[in-house]
């Protein structure tokens, strides 16, 4: 067998591979959105994939109209995703760039400090009675605060950070620039690929994130549950959303208007949309700035 053979069943077989893997990952996704535009009893008509006859918004019209739980919760989770993202990644990048630096004193033992964060970490006792005593509990700043320093992007950071070229700090050094100086205008502005992949990072974990809620805020401050929180009730008993908001849209359902299949999907659909929508825009700097950060150093 000759070598252009072996490449053309070496590109092909790679090519099914992950054409069947995209196929798994989208499959969902394509399910969640076609249900979610089903009549009752369509939803069933089919065992792979649900053809709606007649789309229809109805299951998006119930979820946004039986009361401002939604939008509340969609507002929750954008505060939460925004202002934790931009504090989470500020506080990294500020980390990352004093470990970078070879003529900090004590690097080597914050370097080991921060490698024993990543092996182990404080408990989910030990850390709710921090966050309680911290006075966080039943407020917005529980999600934020908290997950503010995220080891692992500092490392990954840091990696980058070194391996960026010293000629141009130096250049900045010898003009009168001071560390600030150096890191606002030389280091950041060279450092947009993994800045954004953390971005990501932080944006996807801080949208999708829903435990932290269930752990630290009680039902009576049932308005500072974020959009995941929902969903994930919503998906072991629907009934159990803010009960008393919900009366029209369970009584849609009991009467046949709508099907909870329908909600679930719909509900699911809203909650992906947003990073859906934001991550085209950092795709570009993704791949770059995770496989830089992760080699160079």
């Amino acid at each position: 067998m000759s070598t252009k053979t072996k490449e053309i069943i070496y590109t092909v077989v790679v090519t099914a591979i992950c054409a069947i893997v995209a196929l798994a990952c989208l499959y969902p996704l394509v399910y969640s959105v076609l249900v979610s535009f089903c009549a009752p009893h369509e939803i069933n008509a089919s065992y792979f994939l649900p053809i709606p006859e007649n789309f229809t918004i109805r299951a998006y019209v119930q979820v946004f109209t039986a009361g401002n739980y939604i939008l509340t919760a969609i507002g929750v989770s954008l505060f939460r995703t925004v202002v934790g993202t931009v504090l989470s990644v500020i506080a990294c990048a500020l980390l990352a760039y004093a470990v970078s630096r070879q003529n900090l004193p004590g690097r080597g033992a914050v370097i080991k400090v921060l490698l024993f964060c990543i092996l182990f970490g404080g408990g989910m006792i030990p850390t709710y009675l921090v966050i309680e005593s911290l006075g966080l509990l039943n407020t917005i700043w529980v999600y934020i605060i908290p997950n503010i320093m995220n080891v692992w992007n500092v490392i990954i950071i840091k990696q980058f950070f070194e391996g960026l070229p010293r000629d141009t700090e130096e250049a900045a050094a010898i003009d009168g620039a001071n560390e600030w100086r150096i890191f606002i205008s030389v280091v950041l502005p060279m450092s947009k690929p993994v800045i954004a992949a953390i971005s990501l990072f932080t944006m996807v974990g801080q949208w999708n994130s829903w435990f932290d809620a269930f752990l630290y805020v009680s039902q009576e401050f049932a308005h500072l549950w974020p959009l995941q929180y929902y969903i994930q009730i919503s998906f072991n008993n629907l009934n159990q959303i803010n009960q008393g908001k919900l009366d029209d849209l369970i009584h849609m359902i009991e009467s046949g208007a709508a099907d909870d299949m329908s909600i679930k999907m719909a509900l699911t659909v809203v909650g992906c949309l947003p990073i859906m929508i934001v991550y085209p825009f950092f795709q570009k700097y993704f791949a770059k700035g995770v496989y830089v950060g992760s080699v160079k150093g």
